[in-house]
């Protein structure tokens, strides 16, 4: 079956641009007027020809042929196991096409340098599972977490000539000079991982790179800044971090995992910030000044960022996503997305931002970034801006390269730090009660302490 492109509606609204020239470069487009056109299909609309068509054009292919473009947000995992019952069946079809936004020819028409693909799982509330105050529900999501990272690898291991799995800043230089796509794990949210800082051990272990303190939902861990509509407060002190947050910070500064703040409260980002050892990231979020969403990263936090005395210098990985880009929806492009860019940039400086696309985890991105072929548009944007090789090339990736080294080395300066040994006070299930009728499988010994022990309603 050929699966063609979908439109929305039947009116096709193609921008009609004004550009303002200077004597070096053209100003970024601005839709003056939006007309009509009946009939017309999205490919015969050359909307991004503005890009393609600029003498920067091949200077932004050149840069990314030089310098690795990566992107810290693709959730190409959760389409491959929403294509089929049989998710790992969909694997060969990256070599030509799969529905969404990125597959292998069109990340390399895009010339993708890196990508970090999400390990994810839904929150509890999407599936119609309350999971209460106590956050003590169990359900799947630990289990669908695994398989998503079973499928990352045997992605990557599908598909030898274009992904080779990176951890480090070095892994991701070596994979790129190689011709190949570099290939991180990143993980989207707390609420999958059974309020245990033990399965965060066991991810770091496997290979996760970055962890999202939240997803649009609160954890035991942190809380969350849901996603536009109004959500109720966590219940942890301030609407942030639960006690047991504040190890986990502890433990992925120790475990050299990056503390990721997108889809964070603000207080709970400001309280991450606040305790964090290491540089901090928004792997796709933009500003709230730009377009007031919750999902967006206000002014007040973005000042915590940057390279100056007393603050954290972390990176801010924007997002493609037209809902947090706006104005609105329909008319959110790849200057628009600039803009944002430019705005995070002027408070934390040229060398704390980045790319975070949020590909395949969106209903659609900004235009001129409709899929992953399109990268080139945003550098040539950026270039006709006036940001020189270098900026364009921080932008890309060696920003985010820095924060992975000195997260790198803060883990190196903690590897004496003993584990933390947490839980999540409002467990029920501990001390195990595994000893069968009576306890008759413990030793007496074990049999007499456990006697002695309250049950956690006696606490």
């Amino acid at each position: 079956m050929t699966l063609g492109r979908r439109i929305l509606g039947t009116v096709v609204v193609v921008s009609v641009f004004t550009t303002r020239f200077n004597s070096h470069t053209a100003a970024s487009p601005r839709i003056e007027e939006q007309k009509p056109i009946i009939g017309s299909e999205p490919q015969d609309v050359e909307y991004d020809s503005y890009w393609t068509r600029s003498p920067l054009y091949e200077r932004a292919e050149s840069l990314m042929r030089e310098s690795p473009l990566i992107d810290t947000h693709i959730d190409l995992p959760q389409i491959i196991r929403s294509l089929d019952r049989h998710p790992l069946s969909i694997l060969p079809d990256l070599a030509t096409y799969t529905p969404g936004h990125i597959d292998i020819p069109r990340l390399r028409k895009g010339n993708l340098g890196a990508a970090f693909w999400t390990v994810w799982a839904p929150c509890p509330d999407f599936l119609g599972i309350e999971v209460g105050a106590d956050y003590n529900i169990p359900n799947d999501g630990l289990r669908d977490a695994l398989e998503v990272l079973d499928l990352i690898n045997q992605m990557i291991a599908s598909h030898p000539d274009h992904f080779q799995y990176a951890h480090s800043s070095e892994d991701i230089r070596s994979v790129f000079k190689s011709g190949k796509v570099a290939s991180l794990l990143g993980m989207e949210g707390t609420h999958f991982l059974g309020n245990s800082l033990s399965t965060v051990r066991l991810f770091a272990q496997l290979g996760v790179r970055y962890v999202s303190l939240t997803h649009m939902c609160h954890s035991a861990f942190a809380s969350s800044s849901g996603f536009g509509k109004p959500i109720a407060p966590s219940g942890h002190e301030g609407n942030g971090l639960s006690d047991l947050g504040r190890e986990l910070i502890a433990e992925l500064n120790r475990l050299g995992v990056l503390v990721d703040l997108s889809h964070s409260s603000d207080e709970t980002a400001r309280q991450a910030i606040e305790i964090s050892k290491a540089p901090v990231v928004w792997t796709h979020s933009v500003s709230r000044a730009l377009h007031d969403h919750p999902r967006n990263v206000p002014d007040e936090v973005l000042k915590l960022i940057g390279s100056g005395e007393g603050k954290n210098p972390g990176v801010v990985q924007c997002v493609f996503f037209p809902a947090f880009v706006g104005p609105t929806v329909e008319s959110a492009n790849v200057s628009s997305l600039a803009d944002h860019i430019e705005h995070v940039t002027g408070i934390v400086g040229k060398k704390h931002v980045g790319i975070g696309s949020d590909f395949d985890g969106m209903f659609a991105s900004v235009k001129g970034l409709e899929d992953a072929s399109k990268y080139p548009n945003l550098i040539t944007e950026m270039l006709i801006r006036g940001w020189s090789d270098e900026e364009v090339k921080d932008l890309m990736g060696r920003n985010l390269m820095r924060v992975m080294d000195e997260v790198d080395a803060v883990a190196e300066g903690l590897k004496s730090e003993k584990v933390s040994t947490a839980i999540w006070e409002k467990r029920t299930d501990l001390p195990a009660q595994w000893g069968g009728d009576d306890n008759m499988f413990y030793p007496y010994e074990v049999q007499d302490i456990q006697a002695k022990i309250p049950l956690h309603d006696e606490l």
